[in-house]
């Protein structure tokens, strides 16, 4: 199993890639999440040079890039065949897909079959490229919310090609008492990329004095999600691929942030030790 942090989060600071990738080095990863979309580290009409540049700067301080992330929707998205090719060339294995939004309740089922036909010709672009595309849980009005969802979307394809990349926060959201383990158990045989996020529900006042409850980041010590029982899960399933952390602290600075993953990824790291000794 290796570890990586999604670039989102260093990028935004306007850090440099030698700074992002020696930030995720100090503090202990493995890898980079690097984004590749419009207005990403990589932009996708660059991607041919870029991408390859980026992946040597980032092997030199001792990282990979076990994933990309894209706005890949289907074969047609832009340069979405050169996304491909590159990671391909760079020999990254997996990469994360872009979101299939519903707008409207009502436009549910039109959207779901939409997506379906985008993952057919991806997955003839996967096995050609040898580069697997993986749906992104994410709760919200998109087609990938719900884990029951995922498993329809990808039921009879082939994992190598196309797969599930389960969010551990999302899944929550979305999931509450038992549905995010559910959901795991479910996509098991889908499962190529997880996402770890401190994502729980929390009371927020705003300025108003008015109370409600919404989705809040937290730092994982503080989380409602069952670290163990997520990682003995994915023991049982023999899974041993990349884990990506996401650090939506965005209220945070530089020093801040990198204190609080560490945290995080500490806690992970210690949680797989415990696993692994039983």
């Amino acid at each position: 199993m290796q570890f990586a942090m999604f670039s989102k989060h260093l990028d935004m600071l306007g850090l440099s890639l030698q700074e992002v990738g020696q930030t995720m080095k100090d503090i202990g990863f493995d890898g980079v999440d690097l984004t590749v979309r419009p207005g990403g580290r990589v932009e996708p009409a660059e991607v041919e040079n870029k991408l390859p540049e980026a992946v040597a700067q980032l092997s030199q301080l001792g990282l990979s890039v076990p994933l990309i992330t894209t706005a890949i929707e289907g074969t047609r998205s832009p340069y979405a065949e050169e996304i491909f090719a590159a990671a391909a060339e760079c020999e990254i294995p997996a990469l994360k897909l872009g979101y299939w939004l519903v707008r409207e309740p009502k436009e549910f089922w039109t959207r779901f079959e939409w997506a379906k036909v985008q993952l057919a010709g991806l997955q003839s672009m996967a096995l050609e490229y040898g580069v697997s595309a993986n749906i992104h849980i994410h709760s919200g009005p998109y087609v990938s919310a719900e884990a029951a969802v995922v498993y329809m979307l990808l039921e009879g394809m082939d994992p190598n090609a196309v797969g599930a990349y389960i969010d551990s926060g999302h899944m929550f959201i979305e999931g509450g008492y038992d549905g995010w383990r559910q959901g795991m158990i479910m996509l098991a045989p889908y499962t190529n990329l997880v996402a770890l996020k401190g994502y729980s529900w929390a009371a927020v006042t705003d300025e108003n004095g008015e109370v409600s409850v919404a989705r809040k980041m937290l730092g994982f010590e503080e989380a409602m999600q069952d670290w163990e029982q997520i990682f003995s899960l994915l023991k049982d399933f023999g899974y041993d691929g990349t884990v990506s952390l996401h650090s939506e602290y965005g209220e945070m600075d530089y020093d801040e942030l990198v204190a609080q993953t560490r945290k995080d990824l500490d806690l992970i790291k210690g949680v797989v030790a415990k696993l692994e000794k039983e």
